[in-house]
């Protein structure tokens, strides 16, 4: 790509190849997730936590990153998080049972959080900060590529065979990632210090979310129960902020959420990354649970929204240094509103494929204007370790919001499925035929147009805050501009 050297392209190309991975792993596993559920004999809020094991998974190692990256070298801390990851995707292939695929998840997890991180660090390393706008086009690439082929790749493999070749095929492209970076990635400074790590953030951090996410998702709670996990984890996160700002070598520097630009990005990010990761398993069950096609159609229907978000990264990174983020963010956000209404007013049991492909194109927009150009914008003004905190607590943000969305929306839409369907479960749906099947799944319909509704408030709070932000700013310059007025 234009304005970038031989050593920084091959470095934007290495961490792409290595994003690649990660989000071929998410998509592959969205294209499964009926599948999965059939094959473990599991519910919705079951089922979700294949993907949940693994964000939660990325938790653990997102706040690490920084510090390990300081100790050992980015280069060999994202080499070994690769190779990792090639190795759990092996593990998930050949799980024998639930729990074995949700321990295997949780280990691609605790390799993708370093990969993720580490990955985006050496990305915006390799630059200039005026260029890491620029530099989104390559990290941004994976977006572009990976939701295309993942779906594809995961259709025809598992409309051809089992599951488990979803998991197995993301290992080769892990390995290739890491040899490259050991080729093309510089080796970095060498370390000066010991690498102590506040290990009490640690458990203060983790088990808070894993409280807050079990409480959203676990059936047959209690509402005191409830109220009593979502506390304590929320008492715990709590702490971790409060340790993290007081402690002399924190894990990351949460200090930077007091900065108003990075903390508006911040919560724009998460405030996004909750609805839209968490209704990512909608479609496929509408396909391939209450419609009865194969994976590869889910596959196909993802196609045209993964291309629009792909190609919108490309023109972001470039757009965002001449508008604003403001502009480019609040267009992506109203994009955002924008399918979710379409979305809920024609999803009907019978809605042609093709109008749900271009209302899918919406959504896919937005998405490439909000999250790569929101990350952007938060470390535009960073530099040195606070780059690398910050390339860490965004990931970290985003991914935490993935968490408990899923979990939250996986719930909500159990719940209205108990609601809507006298039997109380997708699964009943094998069961019937005729007129009673075709009037159970227009319930089930309502019930995920209801779900879709729901999450089309966190994106108007996110829409929001990205404005109120812009309106204090314009106040801001237009009080310094006002000639003779005191301050």
């Amino acid at each position: 790509m234009s304005g970038f050297t031989v050593r920084e392209t091959r470095v934007g190309l290495v961490v792409a190849l290595g994003g690649l991975v990660a989000v071929l792993d998410a998509t592959i596993v969205a294209v499964a997730f009926p599948e999965l559920m059939r094959a473990f004999d599991t519910g919705v809020t079951g089922g979700q936590w294949v993907t949940t094991a693994y964000t939660l998974a990325l938790v653990a190692t997102m706040p690490l990153a920084a510090a390990l990256a300081g100790r050992w070298g980015a280069r060999p801390v994202y080499v070994a998080a690769l190779c990792t990851f090639a190795v759990a995707s092996l593990w998930a292939g050949a799980a024998g049972d639930f729990g074995s695929l949700i321990a295997a998840r949780a280990g691609q997890g605790l390799a993708g959080g370093l990969i993720t991180t580490v990955g985006m660090r050496i990305a915006f390393g390799a630059v200039d900060p005026a260029r890491r706008a620029r530099m989104t086009a390559y990290t941004g690439l994976p977006l572009l590529i990976g939701p295309v082929l993942g779906p594809i790749v995961g259709g025809l493999l598992l409309d051809a065979g089992s599951w488990r070749s979803l998991f197995l095929v993301t290992a080769a492209p892990a390995l290739a990632a890491a040899l490259g970076a050991l080729r093309w990635v510089p080796k970095g400074p060498a370390a000066q210090e010991r690498f102590r790590p506040d290990v009490i953030s640690s458990f203060l951090l983790v088990p808070g979310v894993v409280l807050v996410t079990y409480a959203l998702s676990a059936e047959g709670t209690e509402g005191v129960a409830r109220l009593a996990l979502l506390g304590s984890g929320g008492a715990l996160v709590a702490a971790f902020v409060r340790r993290s700002l007081v402690h002399p070598r924190p894990l990351l520097q949460v200090r930077l959420l007091r900065d108003r630009v990075f903390a508006r990005n911040a919560a724009v990010l998460a405030l996004y990354a909750a609805p839209y990761f968490g209704s990512t398993l909608l479609m496929p069950t509408y396909v391939q649970v209450l419609r009865s096609d194969g994976a590869l159609q889910t596959a196909l229907l993802m196609i045209p929204g993964a291309l629009g978000m792909g190609l919108t990264v490309q023109v972001a990174a470039r757009v965002l240094e001449r508008l604003g983020a403001t502009a480019v963010v609040g267009t992506g956000l109203a994009l955002a509103l924008l399918h979710g209404v379409v979305t809920v007013i024609v999803l009907r049991p019978d809605t042609p494929y093709g109008v749900l492909a271009l209302i899918g194109v919406l959504r896919g927009v937005a998405t490439g204007a909000v999250m790569m150009p929101t990350m952007a914008a938060a470390t535009r003004r960073l530099h040195g370790s606070d780059l690398a905190s910050g390339s860490s607590i965004l990931p970290l943000v985003s991914t935490i919001a993935n968490g408990i969305g899923t979990a939250a929306v996986s719930a909500l839409f159990a719940g209205l499925i108990a609601w809507h369907l006298p039997a109380g479960s997708l699964s009943s749906l094998e069961r019937l035929h005729g007129p009673v099947r075709a009037a159970a799944v227009a319930n089930a319909v309502d019930a995920l147009r209801e779900t879709q509704s729901a999450t089309l408030l966190l994106i108007l709070l996110a829409l929001v805050v990205r404005l109120h932000g812009q309106r204090r700013n314009l106040t801001a310059r237009s009080v310094r501009a006002e000639p003779g007025r005191k301050r």
